[in-house]
């Protein structure tokens, strides 16, 4: 190896000459399939790969490096196109590796390759990269020259600028709080969570004091992107943390909470990930153009104008939320949710929203469901605060009048008649914090709780024959002085 170029890992990597990586490549840009996130992130990332290793055998300039480049580019073009963000990033942190907030399971062989571009981002000071969907073959070969030459002399990239592309410095190995991700599931789920509200409390911030809500919200659409994968691993722990109340209740929490619901409805009807997160930015996004003056209405209890004020209204507020939005698929949802406010569920009669009596659009069904649900558990604008059990009887007295009645019966056999972060009676007298609900199959009034005894905090399935002589007698509401329920909740 000259020394004008990084030694990128060991020779054993199953790529024998260059041509071989270039044409591997092409293969992969041929067969990507940009809507399976873990797929997509393993062919971006073993692509990025291939590239860094032709340049290590060969000059980043040599033609062997820049076909290997070009024949990337259409790949990356493709995937650039159907990003949210009209960017691609990449974060490698110890041994986990994650591509647009997709942490990627690997195997053994793709795990090998991410171990070397660890080294080589570890050499170089980096932890992470983002690629804007302007950038150009030039831009990425100067990117390539200045890491390998960051990565020999173990001096960093803090003083390389290149268009488009964007470094995150730093070492790509876990911090603390990243490590701790891995032994407490619980906490790494919280710390999420809270991000998600502090990042939309502070956009919410932004708006107010300009007006305009057409504020960055890169950050936000990954942190959704994240809270989207958690809900398809089965991950129950967030939808704990919502009805707990972890900050005093505001629109910025409603907000998030709202987001999340609507995602969890969206996930478990089968949506893609890449859905599922455009769903929860658009319940995000509908608080931000509230800031803005676009009002969002309550289907449940708004009485809604005469049919041909109401749609004169809708279509005033459509015509001045165009000037900010960029006409992309989460911009066309906030049109499409603002055109439809005030509509009744489904169309009995011939109103100007309609040439012939249909029902609202899928998106707003979700969102105005999950959007009461939330209200009702925080309090907000206008609602009783109630437990998580009254607020699903308070939405079930309406299915079918103002909610779609399969959405809402999907939102209770997901949630549970008691849903997760209840706090409940058992007819042994005991008090416990509900922290699963039932298998789909199991009875829905026996989910799985965690007694609340500060000295041994015993996990009970209600389901298991063991304890079929235990029920929950009530929900419960407890002091704040009383127990901790947050905390006993995350030791799950």
């Amino acid at each position: 190896m000259s020394d004008n170029r990084h030694n990128f890992g060991s020779e054993p990597t199953g790529l024998d000459t260059p041509s071989e990586a270039s044409n591997q490549a092409a293969i992969g840009a041929l067969s990507a399939d940009v809507s399976d996130a873990q797929a997509f992130g393993k062919l971006f990332i073993d692509s990025v790969y291939k590239i860094l290793k032709v340049g290590s055998i060969y000059s980043v300039d040599h033609n062997q490096t820049r076909q290997a480049i070009a024949e990337f580019m259409p790949f990356f073009q493709e995937s650039v196109s159907l990003s949210s963000d009209g960017a691609v990033s990449v974060s490698i942190r110890g041994e986990l590796v994650s591509v647009n907030g997709q942490t990627l399971r690997l195997r053994r062989r793709e795990q090998e390759r991410l171990n070397e571009l660890h080294v080589l981002f570890a050499d170089a000071n980096i932890r992470g990269l983002l690629f804007e969907a302007a950038m150009s073959v030039d831009q990425l070969v100067a990117f390539l020259k200045a890491l390998n030459e960051a990565a020999r002399a173990g001096n960093g990239m803090e003083h390389v600028k290149i268009d488009h592309i964007q470094i995150q410095h730093g070492s790509p190995d876990q911090s603390i709080l990243e490590a701790v991700a891995e032994v407490n599931k619980a906490m790494y789920v919280a710390h999420i969570y809270i991000r998600g509200l502090v990042k939309v409390r502070n956009m919410h911030q932004n708006v107010r004091d300009t007006q305009n809500p057409a504020v960055p919200t890169g950050v936000i659409r990954r942190i959704m992107q994240t809270i989207s994968e958690l809900l398809s691993d089965d991950d129950f722990i967030i939808l704990g943390l919502l009805p707990l109340r972890l900050v005093p209740p505001d629109l910025s929490s409603h907000s998030v909470n709202t987001a999340i619901y609507s995602m969890l409805l969206a996930d478990r009807m089968g949506l893609s990930p890449q859905t599922v997160s455009y769903l929860g930015m658009a319940a995000i996004y509908q608080d931000l153009d509230r800031l803005a003056g676009i009002s969002v209405g309550h289907r449940d209890r708004d009485p809604g104008l005469e049919p041909q004020r109401q749609f004169s209204s809708n279509l005033r507020d459509v015509a001045h939320m165009l000037g900010y939005v960029d006409g992309e698929v989460i911009s066309t949802l906030r049109v499409l949710m603002t055109y439809e406010r005030g509509c009744a569920f489904d169309q009995p009669v011939n109103l100007p929203f309609y040439r012939e009596a249909r029902e609202l659009h899928l998106v707003t069904r979700i969102i105005d469901l999950c959007r009461t649900y939330d209200l009702l558990i925080q309090g907000l604008q206008g609602y009783k605060t109630r437990r998580p059990d009254l607020a699903i009887q308070y939405v079930e007295s309406r299915a079918g009048e103002v909610f779609d009645p399969h959405l809402v019966k999907l939102l209770v056999s997901t949630l549970g008649i008691f849903p997760i972060g209840s706090t409940v009676q058992l007819t042994t007298g005991e008090r416990a914090v509900v922290i699963r609900t039932p298998a789909p199959a199991a009875d829905p009034r026996r989910p799985v709780v965690r007694m609340l005894n500060r000295h041994d905090p015993v996990v009970i399935d209600l389901s298991d024959r063991r304890y079929s002589n235990i029920e929950i007698a009530r929900s419960i509401e407890l002091e704040e002085t009383e127990m901790s329920v947050s905390q006993v909740f995350l030791l799950t």
